[in-house]
């Protein structure tokens, strides 16, 4: 990941600073904006497609959930409001009282269902956001160190990344060739039409039903 780069910059800066002025100046030093990069290459775009949907199907089948649970307080409302009736039979509130335990119950496990659903589903897509985000990392690293063989550069720096102290890494670079049009340009040479279209924005989360919960 970036952070690694990080690390791999961190070294060479090290070997820089041991270096003698001489040698210093022959290296041959390039530098990539591997955020920018990752944000504008074709694959990444598709990969957000690809979790967005799966966000918004999760949250379809969250919502049927929802509107079933709703369904079910709304008749327990109507049960209670029986029961609580003067004018009503014992016969019939027996009856509604049975009826009521039984939605209780349902209501209770689809609590528990909905619960383990989300918590099941925002794993799954935490992972496959990872799993992408490695893939297309992995790639955008390949074309890089390609690029740099190919040019002979000694050394490549990651502009975008940052010290623990939140600090960027790279504060300033006289000679260095910043490259990373080129390597968005190969990577993107063989894009489809369609992937210059915008990224669809990220799902909304499910609501929160409002409907009285029964005791």
């Amino acid at each position: 990941m970036i952070t690694r780069s990080l690390f791999s910059a961190a070294l060479a800066a090290a070997l820089l600073t041991s270096a003698t002025p001489a040698s210093a100046q022959e290296m041959k030093i390039g530098i990539v904006d591997m955020k920018r990069v990752f944000q504008e290459y074709f694959k990444t775009k598709d990969a957000e497609k690809k979790v967005n949907e799966d966000k918004s199907k999760a949250k379809k089948e969250l919502d049927e959930r929802s509107a079933k649970y709703r369904d079910l307080i709304t008749k327990w409302n109507e049960i209670e409001k029986i029961l609580k009736d003067k004018l009503v039979n014992e016969e019939l509130k027996g009856q509604k009282q049975k009826e009521a335990q039984e939605i209780i119950s349902e209501a209770r496990a689809l609590e528990r269902d909905m619960e383990e659903f989300r918590r099941r589903r925002e794993q799954q897509l935490q992972e496959q956001v990872m799993r992408m985000r490695k893939g297309l990392l992995e790639d955008i690293k390949s074309r890089v160190e390609d690029k740099a063989k190919r040019d002979n550069y000694d050394l490549v720096f990651d502009k975008s990344g940052m010290s623990p102290s939140g600090v960027p890494f790279l504060l300033h670079s006289k000679d260095a060739v910043d490259f990373s049009t080129e390597v968005i340009t190969e990577l993107n040479k063989n894009a489809p039409p369609e992937a210059a279209a915008p990224a669809a924005a990220p799902a909304a989360p499910a609501p929160a039903a409002d409907a009285k919960k029964p005791k």
